[in-house]
């Protein structure tokens, strides 16, 4: 019994040294700094199709503008709508926006400005902030399993932005000081995204590539823990049952031991009742998962904000 304890902490203790080898390893992976991508900054974008800004405001927040994608290594347009766009349609125009203006594969993040609505408050605005390949690691939305940061950023612009009463160039500061502050805070924690059309995983690593991988990565952190935790109340469960089931009533009684020398075997046999096969499986190339295969790591999600 001691030396069946004896192996199960050996094991436990084993273990949380593994899993805190894993952790500081992945902390360590997380904290490398993401290395400069140059775009140009000159590629940003002001378009006011509400003409709600003054030619002073569009120069200003142009240079802005250029400055916070300078900032983010990153593309960055804002859209001032004037025209009506329909809820379930807004994202991809404003995946249209972004590709009419900047390659598929390029860091992009645009922002649509519903003014639409010309100082009519029954009017019902909805404003979206659509990001594109890296920026998706930078600014989750509510739809993504990480924190939702895109929702933070409007959540800074909407006091500016009331029905009848809106102040768009303030609300734009507050978009670009959204996207530097959480550029500055570094990557989220969302692992990976979907791109239904190549059917990849894409995920990010430490030097702020973009991979590309054939199943769904595993979150070996979540699961270990999860593990370890089940595993320890098992074993004392176990402990318990084993001690209950071999616990003595009575002292045995010493004629149950037999001397060695006292027995004469005549004769010995081996005799085999059960018969046991070992199956490997081979490992081929179809069966394999990871990072690899063709296609693009292009896409673009987002999330808006009703007002």
């Amino acid at each position: 019994m001691i030396k069946i304890l004896k192996s199960a902490a050996i094991a436990l203790i084993s273990a949380a040294c593994i899993g805190s080898f894993c952790v500081s390893v992945t902390s360590y992976a997380e904290s490398d700094d993401v290395p400069s991508f140059t775009i140009d900054p000159s590629e940003s974008i002001l378009i006011d199709g509400a003409n709600m800004l003054d030619l002073d405001e569009e120069e200003e927040l142009t240079k802005d503008i250029h400055e916070t994608a300078r900032h983010i290594d990153m593309n960055v347009m804002v859209y001032v709508s004037g025209t009506a766009v329909s809820e379930s349609r807004t994202q991809m125009f404003c995946e249209e926006l972004c590709l009419d203006a900047y390659d598929r594969d390029d860091d992009s993040v645009v922002l649509y400005l519903d003014l639409a609505g010309n100082g009519d408050t029954s009017y019902a605005p909805y404003d979206f902030i659509y990001t594109r390949n890296r920026a998706r690691f930078y600014y989750p939305s509510e739809y993504d399993d990480a924190e939702d940061r895109i929702s933070k950023i409007f959540a800074t612009m909407n006091p500016f932005l009331p029905r009848g009463d809106e102040d768009p160039y303030t609300a734009i500061e507050k978009f670009l000081d959204g996207l530097e502050y959480y550029y500055d805070a570094g990557a989220s924690d969302l692992k990976y995204f979907y791109v239904a059309d190549t059917d990849k995983y894409i995920t990010m690593n430490s030097k702020g590539e973009l991979v590309q991988r054939n199943s769904r990565p595993k979150e070996w952190g979540k699961g270990f823990v999860a593990g370890l935790i089940i595993s320890f109340f098992v074993s004392i469960i176990t402990f318990f049952c084993i001690k209950r089931h071999y616990k003595f009533k009575t002292a045995p009684s010493s004629l149950h031991y037999i001397r060695s020398e006292d027995v004469n075997f005549n004769q010995k046999s081996d005799v085999f009742i059960r018969k046991y096969q070992i199956r490997t499986k081979r490992e081929t190339s179809s069966s394999s998962s990871g990072g690899g295969g063709g296609g693009s790591t292009s896409s673009g999600g987002g999330g808006g904000n009703h007002r």
